[in-house]
């Protein structure tokens, strides 16, 4: 993990989910980070969201047509 993932997950931990979320998505569209850095904060950002039910995401994968 890179320095500059390290110094914004300190950072993002402390915020608001809305804070949070607008920070992130300012992060990812700059371009400064790569794929792994992104996909490091994405997953961190999201560790203390309530899971939802596995047959509830059964059911958006058939719906989005990505399972059948």
């Amino acid at each position: 993990m890179t320095k500059l993932v390290e110094g914004v997950l300190t950072i993002v931990r402390g915020l608001s989910r809305k804070d949070r979320q607008d920070l992130l998505r300012g992060l990812l569209d700059s371009g400064v980070l790569t794929e792994d850095d992104q996909d490091r904060l994405i997953i961190e950002s999201r560790r203390r969201d309530r899971a939802r039910p596995f047959a509830d995401f059964i059911k958006d994968m058939k719906r989005k047509g990505r399972l059948r």
